[in-house]
C-alpha cells in the first residue's frame, strides 16, 4: 500500500515587487494556515515516512512551520519541485525508493492539483474531486492511496482520494 499526500505551499507575500517567484516568502495569512495544518496533522495523527519539498522560500517556509508534527519523517528540498507541471511531478514521484510507504509533497499549483486529479480514480468520494477541480486553495491538502508496492506504478494506477482539506476548513 502506498500513500502519497499533497500540500500546496501556503499563501505568499506579493509585498515586495521586485523578489523573484522563487524567494516569494509567506505572508501572515499564510503562517497562520500552516500552523492551522500543523495543528490538524497533530489530533489527525498523519504518519509521513518522507517529506519532499520545492525549493522555494514559501514551501521551505510551509514545511518549516508544519514540521513538529512531522514527527520522525525526514525532510528532502528538492530544486525539481519548483515546478508546475504535473507530468514533471508524476516523474518524480515514480522514482520515490519504494522503502517509503506514507509520502507528503509540498509544492505547487497547478501542478498538486492537476496530480491529484490524475491519480484518482473514480470509486473516489466525488466531493473531494469536485472540491479540488473547482479549486486547491493555497495551504490545502489531500491523501491519495492505492494497493501498489512500487512508486513506479504511479503513471499506470489510480489512487483512491481519501481526503482533501483546506485550511479555511479547520
Amino acid at each position: 500500500m502506498k500513500n502519497i499526500s499533497f500540500l500546496r505551499h501556503a499563501k505568499s507575500d506579493w509585498a515586495m515587487p521586485f523578489t523573484s517567484d522563487h524567494d516569494r516568502c509567506l505572508n501572515d495569512r499564510g503562517k497562520k494556515a500552516s500552523k492551522s495544518m500543523r495543528e490538524f496533522f497533530f489530533k489527525t495523527n498523519h504518519q509521513f515516512d518522507i517529506v519532499f519539498s520545492s525549493t522555494a522560500m514559501r514551501a521551505i517556509e510551509t514545511v518549516e512551520l508544519i514540521r513538529p508534527a512531522l514527527r520522525k519523517a525526514g525532510v528532502k528540498f528538492d530544486k525539481a519541485l519548483y515546478t508546475f507541471d504535473d507530468q514533471v511531478l508524476i516523474d518524480i514521484i515514480s522514482q520515490i525508493s519504494d522503502e517509503y510507504s506514507a509520502v507528503l509533497i509540498v509544492g505547487h499549483n497547478p501542478a498538486i492539483q492537476e496530480t491529484a486529479l490524475r491519480l484518482s480514480s473514480t470509486k473516489s468520494d466525488n466531493k473531494f474531486i469536485q472540491r479540488i477541480q473547482n479549486k486547491y486553495p493555497t495551504g490545502a491538502f489531500c491523501s491519495l492511496c492505492a494497493d501498489i508496492s512500487s512508486w513506479s506504478h504511479v503513471g499506470d494506477t489510480l489512487f483512491n482520494l481519501v481526503e482533501f482539506v483546506c485550511p479555511k476548513d479547520l
